[in-house]
């Protein structure tokens, strides 16, 4: 039996599925002048009607509503602005937190913008749209989450973070921050800080067409490191990678893409790696030298300390020299004479030449046992270097041989000579930027070798006149890798230095000798073989600035000896370090008398 519904039955059936389908549109509220909401509210759809109106959400307020939260939906419409503060939330179950299809918008938040399925802003059709997300701001969907690809898209977007974007969809594509191919003049700035991430397998962030995107914090893709991180749509973008920023999965430009460029400012000697696809023009925007076959940049101090290692290895050689001939095992010829030093150096950096800011720490002994015509020498020292952009050399080095030297006391201009050769082993560990990891940090380690001469003659006058020498060093670095990317082929590395010197004594008595001495050296690179190496197997060359080729230096050292008896000497020297290079240095050594 068929059942008919009555004129009344028919009135309520049909106002329940009208209220159910237009529930959304009944609760709604123009928004025509300032508001500040302060409490929590659920259902309400705000519509801006005017211009220049200001809404603010405060005081741990909570706005919900199933979709369209808040609309800017009119083309015309100007200076609206929407401010969520710290604690406070607009959200929406569906889509849409945020609609503005259409006005200006300035939305700043520092609470919390959330959709449970996708789009908590949605910026298609609107141009001049201004969005900031400050610290501790969060701005997050299942799905895209800032979105400006339907209908014309969304023009002259800025997008301002220092707080977290992100979308939490990873079951398939979504990306923090989408836009239309052909939307252009896009500018996202994500300062320090910042984090903008997503988990699915589509990028990040992508961009359409002659847009910018400046990073000083955190992109990351974080389903894999093998999808897009950043993706540019069309032609004429640049991204700029900053500071200590990070970024984790490929960047790339879309296939037939051209004006699209990247621009690294890491700092001045910071090593990265970054993993691109597509074409683009690389620009280190500090002066490094920037590989491509993706985008590559390894920091030279290791090579360059070499020129100056040797230059101070010699320097202390000779200083040494001098105070063993003023010791009396230079005239008994029957006991070692061993001296035990350290020194703290420290050199500023320079940009326009990429000279690193470094500073040094080293420990050594230099041991002399005279013979009947000449002096065994061993010389031992250990360092650590730490280079600016996260980079450090442990290196222990031992060199020997001969100290030749007429030591008959008389006035005549005496000569001099020593000769030594060793080895240097270094440990090399630095850490670099690349969006190969899920950190968007490597560490690279690195084992080498140098092979070192040092060769110095000096002409000795007992009167005013000061002494006359020179020194010739040479290391040779054999092929060498550090672990992943960068890899290093032998260099070969000649100085010659010429210095003047003097001592002068003070007071001396059977048990005390107090002195002063001086030494001004200049050291220059006597060749110029270049540093050849390879980025990822993509060859690259580095020559030191010619700056960086030469040093002048002066030393003053004050010596102090007390005799306590014939077994038990004691010595104390303070050696003071300045040069051209910017270089400070602090020496202290420790020389004792013992019989073999």
């Amino acid at each position: 039996m068929k059942k008919f519904l009555g004129l009344k039955q028919f009135f309520y059936f049909f106002f329940f599925f009208f209220s159910l389908i237009f529930s959304n549109k009944l609760y709604a509220a123009n928004v025509a002048a300032d508001t500040t909401y302060s409490s929590s509210v659920s259902g309400t759809q705000y519509n801006v009607t005017a211009d220049d109106v200001d809404i603010i959400v405060t005081n741990d307020s909570t706005l919900s509503r199933s979709q369209k939260l808040f609309n800017n939906t009119d083309a015309e419409r100007t200076g609206a602005t929407l401010t969520i503060h710290s604690g406070s939330t607009i959200t929406t179950t569906n889509s849409n937190t945020v609609f503005t299809g259409g006005g200006e918008f300035t939305i700043t938040n520092s609470g919390t913008v959330s959709s449970s399925n996708s789009k908590s802003i949605n910026i298609s059709n609107s141009d001049s749209v201004s969005i900031t997300n400050n610290s501790g701001g969060v701005i997050s969907s299942g799905g895209n989450t800032i979105l400006g690809t339907a209908g014309s898209g969304a023009d002259n977007t800025t997008i301002d973070n220092s707080g977290e974007i992100f979308s939490t969809k990873s079951t398939s594509g979504a990306s923090a921050i989408v836009v239309a191919d052909n939307d252009s003049g896009t500018t996202i700035t994500n300062n320090a800080g910042g984090s903008i991430y997503s988990k699915g397998t589509s990028s990040t962030i992508i961009l359409g067409v002659s847009s910018t995107l400046t990073n000083s914090g955190s992109i990351k893709n974080n389903k894999s490191v093998d999808n897009d991180a950043i993706q540019l749509k069309g032609n004429n973008n640049t991204i700029t990678l900053k500071d200590g920023g990070v970024v984790v999965g490929k960047i790339k430009a879309a296939s037939g893409t051209t004006g699209n460029t990247l621009k690294l400012n890491h700092g001045v000697g910071k090593s990265y790696y970054y993993n691109t696809s597509g074409t683009f023009t690389l620009e280190d925007l500090d002066g490094n030298n920037v590989v491509k076959g993706s985008a590559g940049s390894v920091g030279q101090g290791g090579n360059e300390f070499i020129d100056e290692s040797l230059g101070y290895r010699s320097l202390n050689i000779r200083k040494s020299l001098t105070q063993f001939k003023n010791s009396n095992q230079f005239l008994d010829r029957d006991t070692a004479w061993v001296e035990t030093f350290s020194s703290l150096l420290k050199r500023d950096g320079k940009s326009s030449s990429l000279k690193l800011e470094s500073s040094l720490v080293n420990f050594g002994a230099n041991i002399i046992k005279p013979l009947e015509n000449s002096n065994v020498i061993i010389s031992a020292e250990t360092s650590l270097q730490n280079i600016s952009k996260d980079h450090d050399v442990d290196r222990i080095s031992i060199l020997s041989g001969f100290y030749f030297n007429n030591h008959q006391n008389n006035t005549k201009l005496k000569g001099e000579y020593f000769l030594l050769g060793g080895i240097a082993l270094n440990k090399s560990e630095r850490i670099i930027l690349t969006n190969t990891t899920t950190s968007g940090l490597l560490k690279t380690f690195g084992r080498y070798e140098n092979f070192e001469i040092l060769f110095g003659n000096k002409l000795n006058n007992s009167f005013l006149i000061p002494d006359i020498g020179y020194t010739l060093g040479y290391s040779y670095t054999p092929s060498h890798k550090e672990s992943k990317y960068f890899e290093w082929k032998n260099r070969h590395v000649l100085n010659i230095s010429a210095a003047i010197s003097d001592e002068y004594t003070f007071f001396q008595s059977d048990k005390e000798n107090f002195s002063l001495g001086w030494i001004v050296d200049y050291r220059t690179l006597a060749n110029n073989d270049n540093q050849n190496y390879k980025i990822n197997g993509t060859k690259a060359s580095y020559d030191q600035d010619d700056e960086l080729k030469k040093e002048a230096s002066f030393s003053g050292n004050l010596n102090y000896k007390y005799k306590a008896n014939e077994n038990s000497i004691f010595s104390f020297n303070l050696d003071g370090f300045t040069s051209s290079q910017d270089v400070i240095s602090v020496l202290a050594n420790l020389v004792f008398k013992f019989k073999i």
